[in-house]
């Protein structure tokens, strides 16, 4: 009896080991086949983003380079890739400025010349109350033919096409914009970085009425696809270039200007 109860102990310590081997080799291989899926995973959305990635360069290429806008749909590269184009979604500015960057944005419509925006007012905040924003803005009558004033000394300082204003104190409000007439915009970061700061447009002064948005102000959104992964990647940048405030400089002439 003795030798059967070894050989039946025998048996069971088998079988355990066994099990034991057998839940181990189970567990491994769930978490081999976890981290081969992952690894496929994070490799599908790689190849997804660079798809969406290589979108956006492409449209931004187009705008700046060709100067067109591309419409909806495909991205026009070699990888799965979906774009949408929205010049009417982008109702503020929001970003740093470090110390002498600016930032432009242009209040016309470029395809008609004759449709004023309605803005009446602009409405800036910023954290960094020991900093100075210096604005500038050239202002035109929209009208088909654009007529820039002969120098006159005794102009007022109101009525003249270049205006440039210095604030200060993390907020302010520019109530000289006038609903008829077209501007381009640009806003400088004097003595120091400006964070947060925030730009909005508005129907009537300080800052009430509707708020409007910036017309010329694109959102390009593209969706890379690769398998089962689907990245999606977002870009603001102005219609037009910024001009350089590094070659700031004024004409001067006896005679009117038309264009």
């Amino acid at each position: 009896m003795k030798d059967k109860n070894q050989q039946g102990n025998v048996l069971i310590y088998a079988l355990l080991t066994i099990a034991a081997i057998l839940s181990t080799t189970i567990v491994i291989s769930n978490f081999v086949m976890s981290t081969i899926k992952q690894a496929g995973s994070i490799s599908n959305a790689q190849a997804a983003f660079y798809a969406g990635e290589s979108g956006i360069e492409k449209a931004l290429y187009s705008i700046r380079k060709n100067d067109l806008i591309p419409d909806d749909g495909d991205c026009n590269v070699a990888l799965d890739c979906e774009l949408e184009v929205d010049d009417q979604t982008v109702s503020e500015l929001s970003l740093d400025l470090a110390k002498n960057q600016t930032v432009q944005f242009d209040l016309f419509n470029p395809d008609n010349n004759n449709d004023p925006l309605g803005v009446e007012s602009v409405g800036l905040t910023w954290s960094s109350t020991g900093t100075w924003l210096e604005v500038t803005y050239v202002a035109w009558d929209s009208a088909t033919t654009i007529k820039w004033f002969s120098w006159d000394p005794a102009m007022k300082a109101e009525d003249l096409n270049v205006q440039k204003m210095l604030y200060n104190g993390g907020s302010a409000i520019i109530n000289s914009f006038s609903g008829n007439k077209n501007y381009r915009v640009r806003v400088k970061a004097l003595y120091g970085d400006v964070d947060d700061l925030e730009i909005k447009l508005f129907s009537l002064d300080n800052k009430h009425g509707q708020q409007l948005v910036f017309p010329n102000y694109l959102n390009i959104k593209t969706t890379g696809s690769f398998r089962d992964a689907n990245q999606s990647l977002s870009a603001q940048m102005p219609r037009y270039a910024p001009v350089l405030g590094l070659f700031d400089y004024v004409l001067f002439s006896e005679e009117a200007l038309e264009k």
